[in-house]
């Protein structure tokens, strides 16, 4: 399942939850609008590491800065980069 699909599941659980603790007048039904974004504070981002040098990144660099080595996509693959 993908990301989207579980953030749309819970988005969908959590209005409706909403929705019922509005209905019966409870003040903390703001609260489970927040379930949505859950899995996307549970990913990890890839983290890709110079074969040279060791350098570590998160971001979306294609070379390391330090000597200029590319680094390999987040799926392993040298030379492609993450575009």
């Amino acid at each position: 399942m993908k990301l989207w699909e579980i953030s749309l599941i819970l988005f969908l659980g959590s209005l409706a939850v909403t929705i019922a603790f509005w209905m019966l007048g409870l003040p903390f039904f703001f609260v489970f609008l927040f379930l949505p974004l859950v899995p996307f504070f549970l990913k990890k981002p890839a983290v890709r590491r110079c074969p040279v040098c060791g350098w570590e990144t998160t971001g979306s660099e294609n070379f390391c800065p330090f000597d200029a080595t590319p680094l390999p996509a987040p799926d392993g693959e040298f030379g492609k980069g993450n575009d």
